[in-house]
């Protein structure tokens, strides 16, 4: 049931934002949700249509990911860069390591859907034997629409590696806060 659910969430979303992308409203249901033990949480629609902020994605943020992914020509009017980016920075509300060695650093960008001129800190509660840093970690918004992009750094403690199972998951998180808004997003990470 939770698929119908979630899609008439999106829907109630999109009828009261619709210039919102898909993208906006998957990461308003997202990073809104109460925490939960898998996936983004118990997604709660009330605190999703005033998120604050969210991570939007375009149709070449998509693309550029399928690039950086080994997948090209999928679209015959759009070459893929020389150089391209990791698929770990698609602009996702969440963020998920698969084989992590030491340290990786990771891109995200937020847009402020609240209110003119607002502050947001950064908090982290990093999975068990990892560290987890946002630079920078204080985002300022001037207007609705702005928007502002930060990097996240994780990195495994080598005083806990004897704790952490190398084949199974870990779990954390990492917010951004206003005083009103709590921008909750997932981290998953596992080492190699």
């Amino acid at each position: 049931m939770s698929c119908p659910h979630v899609g008439g969430a999106a829907a109630l979303l999109k009828a009261i934002h619709p210039t919102w992308s898909s993208a906006a409203i998957r990461s308003a249901l997202m990073t809104s949700a109460d925490p939960f033990q898998f996936g983004g949480g118990h997604f709660r629609p009330s605190k999703a249509a005033d998120p604050g902020l969210v991570y939007d994605a375009s149709y070449q943020d998509y693309l550029l990911f399928l690039c950086a992914s080994g997948v090209e020509d999928l679209d015959k009017s759009f070459k893929c860069p020389k150089k391209s980016h990791s698929p770990r920075d698609l602009n996702y509300p969440s963020l998920a390591i698969p084989s992590l060695n030491s340290t990786t650093t990771v891109s995200r960008r937020l847009t402020n859907v609240g209110v003119p001129k607002s502050v947001y800190f950064a908090s982290a509660k990093p999975p068990l034997g990892f560290s987890v840093e946002i630079s920078p970690p204080i985002l300022s918004f001037k207007h609705v629409g702005s928007k502002r992009t930060f990097t996240i750094t994780v990195k495994s403690q080598s005083d806990m590696m004897g704790n952490i199972p190398r084949d199974q998951y870990v779990f954390g998180s990492y917010s951004w806060n206003d005083g009103i808004h709590n921008v909750r997003s997932p981290i998953a990470v596992k080492l190699t």
